[in-house]
């Protein structure tokens, strides 16, 4: 009878195991203190703690990798919390180093359980002075965060991303010069990118749409910025930013909507938007030079119909939505260098679309 009864229990734990990996669900929290590998076919990853990647570890998320993050309130702490809001809410905070780089037409997602807007239900990904050498977060969307991307002291690669509703898009802090490349950063709340006492190199990213301030910096940091879409922000474009920044550089031809770093000021026009919309009655209103017309007749058929665009409310972020119409001042209006240039050797293309598959650091 006690062999039947431990059979049995043998039975639905086993059972129990092919469930859990059927459904290719696993929760995680805690400490990780050596090489992790997380991949799409394990997931999705429900986050219901704090992580926290230790000095020696390394966190390597494979491309369409999907993370929940739990609702829930903190009851104990793996160290000494970050600041004010990580002493609340879950985070994913790096010492030692995270590989998070997804592909352009399969990224990793990062989105908190709660998904309603302005409920920022997570800290967000914390770089607390991580490994510069092994820390790169690309092709990632992430959303709901207090802070998606924070960056302490490290000189890490942000890249590709695509950084929607939370309180703050990217935030650098206590040193170091960030590489913050084609991402698209809108739809938060405080600001899209914040600067404190940090030195980031912020190129070819498109900073829109968000509810205070698209860059907000202090009179501390020496940044680079330049080659970036900034419009939309509702209360201001720049925040205690160089007066240059956003001045534009007119009487220069084909410059009247961009500063003297190459700054975009202009909206960039996304795929099913009413500017869209907008840009093509222009395009096809427009008179064709008769010279290029080979049959006259055309120019005298009346009351000629154009279909107009059905507009498309964005309801998720990144892949999906968001996508650059070809009407778009940001298509190969990004750095001309060519450690930046598209895939196909074009110019870049400001956002997460341009630049290359891969980008050594």
């Amino acid at each position: 009878m006690k062999n039947s009864f431990i059979m049995a229990s043998l039975i639905i734990c086993v059972t129990a195991v092919l469930f859990f990996q059927a459904c290719g669900e696993r929760s995680v929290s805690g400490i990780i203190d050596r090489e992790t590998r997380w991949k799409a076919e394990d997931g999705p990853y429900i986050v219901e703690g704090d992580l926290l990647i230790t000095r020696m570890a390394n966190l390597v998320i494979a491309q369409g990798t999907r993370i929940i993050i739990k609702s829930g309130t903190k009851t104990g702490f793996l160290t000494k919390p970050f600041d004010k809001a990580d002493s609340t809410l879950f985070s994913i905070r790096v010492l030692g180093s995270i590989s998070c780089v997804g592909r352009r037409s399969n990224p990793i997602v990062i989105t908190p359980e709660r998904t309603a807007l302005a409920d920022y239900s997570w800290r967000g990904i914390i770089l607390d002075e991580a490994d510069s050498r092994y820390t790169e977060i690309a092709f990632t969307e992430i959303s709901g965060a207090a802070a998606a991307i924070t960056v302490k002291n490290s000189n890490s690669l942000l890249r590709n991303n695509a950084l929607e509703n939370s309180n703050i898009g990217i935030h650098c802090v206590g040193g170091g010069q960030p590489k913050i490349y084609n991402n698209l950063i809108s739809s938060c709340f405080t600001a899209g990118i914040k600067i404190e006492n940090s030195n980031p190199q912020i190129v070819n990213n498109i900073i829109v749409f968000n509810n205070n301030a698209g860059l907000w910096c202090d009179d501390k940091s020496k940044i680079v910025f330049k080659y970036n879409c900034v419009f939309g922000n509702t209360d201001r474009n720049f925040l205690d930013c160089d007066p240059d920044l956003g001045k534009l550089a007119r009487g220069v031809k084909n410059r009247d909507s961009t500063d003297a770093y190459g700054n975009i000021v202009a909206d960039p026009i996304f795929m099913g938007s009413e500017a869209e919309a907008r840009a093509i009655d222009i395009d096809i209103l427009l008179q064709t030079d008769s010279t290029k017309v080979e049959n006259k007749k055309i120019l005298h058929i009346p009351n000629l119909q154009f279909r107009k665009p059905t507009l498309k409310e964005a309801t998720t972020i990144g892949s999906e939505t968001r996508q650059l119409s070809k009407y778009s001042p940001c298509i190969n209006a990004g750095d001309p260098g060519g450690s930046f240039k598209n895939v196909d050797g074009t110019r870049n293309t400001m956002g997460p679309k341009g630049g290359q598959d891969f980008m050594s650091k």
